[in-house]
């Protein structure tokens, strides 16, 4: 096929691999950590050919331009991006693509390395490009996607480009040949994640992450802290939610001494003295997240963590609280969604107890641990007096913390297919402009003009009112933040940009 006949021989000696500069919305703040994907990818491939990494968002974290009128964009600008490609000279760049708001600047990427080299062979990967292949081909300078979990997917493209051989016979992959749309078959799913080496941290500037400190969720209580995933995907079917489809609708996981020992490199290699969990579900399965915690305890980690992605709390018990607790928790992110209990049950699809939710936040506060919680608004078929009585329920729970979203349909999701089959959005829907905080689309319970209203002030109210009611609990929560230098002028730059 023209694809691989194009490439065929190819010795492919030098990859490198780039995190793209990233989109955010001028009501958020950015973060920055090591991009898990490309690690993955990296650790794979070093025993193949000279990797290189370059993370666009850290390098240039500290460059913001405007994107619109509502967006910011952060990292390397792409002209220092493409003097970056042609010093490395290499033979195939790999690019991520995480969020849907991100595959622009994926985009100028790829062609921007095509500018250094036509030869060169392009490859993107990501949940984005994963759900909407065929669409993002036709933006032009991407030759191949690799579809969902890619660590072996890129591997054995390498090898067969190396042999000669068809791309086709790859499965996870889709490509163009005489301006039509080609893919393989679906990848199964790694089944022993213990098999994938730990990321190659290694290739990353960790310094400049540990200077900068600016994690996901905004809080931490030592440095270095790093992130880390346990498992991949999810078991439940949240309909707004890609990650499971991602990764290949199963949730998998790595054994407990696996992680263990992750954590003893990066404690004793690293330095690293807080750990950031980034699963979707890391106590999904219940007996293995137990011996993960009481594993950190025997070994003596002396680690703090939290789980600025969000835990599901229905399985979060009292002997679980305990390890936690004992082996550094110090925060729990809580995937609460909604409040009331028809949205959970019919539209979301998520199994959650809100008389569970109660007496667990009752217990986490028992335990001395930090509680944040997030919410969702805004779905089709959700009316306003239920989406009030998700913020009653958030006041009830008396929460650390509140996170408020709004519903944004993203490709691979149950979310995205309603909404255009009820005609609320088109085929030509902008993913580069989708913002959280904001809505994109109206229904007839309400306007999105209505649920932006109804969001900002309920989130601000709710956690600006924590500085009055409970003082000394919010400055202890927030004191690394609010003591880095620049924080408090960048949340009034952004609080007069609203």
């Amino acid at each position: 096929m023209e694809a691989a006949v194009k490439f065929s021989g190819r010795k492919l000696e030098r990859v490198v691999l780039i995190y793209p500069p990233v989109n955010f919305s001028r009501q958020s703040m950015k973060q920055i950590h090591p991009p898990l994907g490309i690690a993955y990818l990296a650790a794979v491939l070093k025993d193949v050919c000279e990797v290189r990494v370059l993370d666009a968002s850290v390098e240039g974290y500290r460059n913001e331009e405007r994107v619109g009128d509502r967006f910011l964009r952060y990292g390397l600008s792409f002209d220092e991006i493409e003097r970056r490609i042609r010093e490395m000279n290499p033979d195939l760049v790999g690019i991520s693509c995480i969020f849907s708001s991100q595959f622009q600047n994926t985009v100028e990427v790829a062609l921007r390395a095509k500018k250094v080299n036509p030869d060169l062979i392009t490859v993107v990967g990501g949940s984005h490009p994963t759900f909407l292949a065929e669409e993002c081909l036709r933006q032009g300078g991407i030759d191949f996607i690799v579809k969902g979990e890619g660590e072996f997917a890129l591997r054995d493209l390498m090898e067969a480009i190396r042999k000669g051989r068809g791309v086709e016979t790859i499965p996870g992959l889709a490509w163009q040949e005489d301006g039509r749309y080609c893919e393989s078959g679906i990848r199964p799913a790694a089944p022993n994640l213990d098999e994938i080496p730990f990321p190659a941290r290694d290739l990353f500037p960790l310094d400049k992450y540990d200077r900068i400190s600016s994690p996901m969720g905004s809080v931490y209580r030592q440095r270095p802290f790093m992130n880390l995933i346990t498992s991949r995907g999810c078991p439940y079917r949240c309909n707004f939610c890609s990650s499971t489809n991602f990764w290949g609708n199963q949730y998998r996981v790595r054994s407990a001494g696996n992680v263990l020992l992750e954590m003893e490199e990066l404690a004793g290699k690293y330095g690293v003295r807080e750990f950031k969990f980034f699963d979707d579900n890391l106590t999904a399965d219940r007996g293995r997240a137990k011996e993960i915690f009481r594993g950190m305890i025997e070994r003596n980690l002396k680690v703090s963590w939290n789980t600025p992605n969000g835990v599901h709390l229905m399985n979060l018990d009292e002997e679980m609280l305990d390890l936690m607790k004992g082996s550094g928790c110090y925060e729990l992110t809580l995937a609460i969604e909604s409040g009331d209990p028809g949205v959970l049950r019919d539209i979301i699809h998520k199994p959650t107890d809100l008389a569970e939710v109660e007496r667990v936040v009752k217990l986490i506060r028992k335990k001395g641990i930090d509680s944040s919680g997030f919410f969702v608004i805004g779905f089709p078929g959700e009316t306003k007096e239920q989406i009030q009585r998700t913020f009653d329920f958030s006041r009830k729970l008396n929460l650390d913390r509140i996170m408020f979203f709004i519903a944004n349909p993203l490709p691979g999701t149950e979310l995205y297919r309603i909404c255009l089959d009820k005609g609320y959005i088109d085929r030509n829907y902008r993913f580069d402009e989708i913002d959280y905080f904001e809505g994109r689309f109206s229904t007839p319970e309400w306007t999105y003009q209505e649920l932006y209203q109804l969001r900002r002030n309920w989130f601000w109210q709710y956690n600006l009112g924590g500085l009055f009611t409970h003082p000394i609990r919010f400055l202890t929560r927030y004191k690394p933040i609010i003591a880095r230098p620049g924080f408090l002028l960048e949340i009034l730059k952004r609080r007069i940009r609203n």
